[in-house]
């Protein structure tokens, strides 16, 4: 491989007001013998910001954080699907997707890597590889199953994206045990809650005490999964940027259908 000032005055020469479009970012990885990951690592650590970056409005030291960051999304259905495109299309660096399930025509309402196509797929395997279409330099590391201990240990901060009551009071003991930050949501019909638990504090067993009876197939409406979705990959976005959130020590209840929201 050649030096790194080579690369560099590559990419310089490329540059326009220190923005890098996708195709030289291909050009470089190719002539320099390098991954597309490599090449937008280097530029950002320059301050040379990527293209499809430029309307994130951060600088290239924010972007790098965003680069860096891994994130574990535990279900990839109507939260965790759109909160990887999210995710993926802000920069963050390294997602590491689970979900046991395949896709079914129930998932078609809601679920936005749901298509007639995707139909009995597995959606680990549909949401990994659209990913790669939205933004090429991401890590993305599947598990076709339920969460396990790896699943949290591997990541920064972990995106709450279950169904069920007690594999999200087994989730946040993992997350408490390797202090990870959990960002909750849930959705029903045209409500919505989301919050961030912390090593310090008790999110899930306040809002879903173990005695509580799950719904069984609750309605789930997609504008609700939309606007839940958006919020969780703006609370991880804040967490990785070091931006402050009342999430943090409060949740947020969204009623859709009377426009109210109320932080609690």
């Amino acid at each position: 491989m050649v030096e790194k000032s080579e690369l560099l005055q590559f990419l310089r020469g490329r540059t326009e007001n220190d923005i890098l479009s996708l195709a030289d970012q291909r050009e470089a990885a190719s002539r320099f013998n390098c991954s597309l990951r490599d090449i937008e690592e280097i530029a950002l650590s320059h301050s040379i910001l990527p293209r499809r970056y430029q309307r994130n409005g951060l600088d290239p030291v924010r972007q790098l954080l965003l680069f860096h960051a891994k994130v574990a999304i535990i279900g990839c259905g109507g939260l965790g699907g759109r909160v990887s495109d999210l995710l993926a299309r802000m920069g963050v660096g390294s997602l590491f997707l689970t979900d046991p399930d395949t896709f079914n025509e129930t998932n078609l309402n809601r679920q936005n890597f749901c298509t007639t196509e995707t139909l009995g797929r597995y959606k680990v395997e549909v949401v990994a590889q659209e990913l790669k279409k939205i933004n090429p330099i991401l890590n993305v590391t599947m598990t076709k199953g339920r969460f396990s201990e790896p699943s949290v240990s591997v990541a920064d901060l972990i995106v709450d994206g279950l169904d069920s009551i007690g594999d999200r009071h087994h989730l946040s003991q993992l997350c408490k045990k390797h202090s990870r930050p959990l960002i909750h949501a849930a959705v029903n019909k045209w409500y919505g809650q989301i919050g961030i638990e912390q090593l310090d504090t008790e999110l899930i067993s306040q809002l879903f005490p173990l005695e509580t009876q799950a719904l069984t197939a609750p309605h789930v409406l997609s504008p609700t999964v939309a606007l839940l979705a958006a919020m969780q990959a703006a609370e991880v976005g804040k967490l990785i940027l070091g931006q402050d959130s009342p999430l943090t020590a409060a949740w947020l209840h969204c009623d859709l259908l009377n426009c109210e929201y109320t932080l609690f």
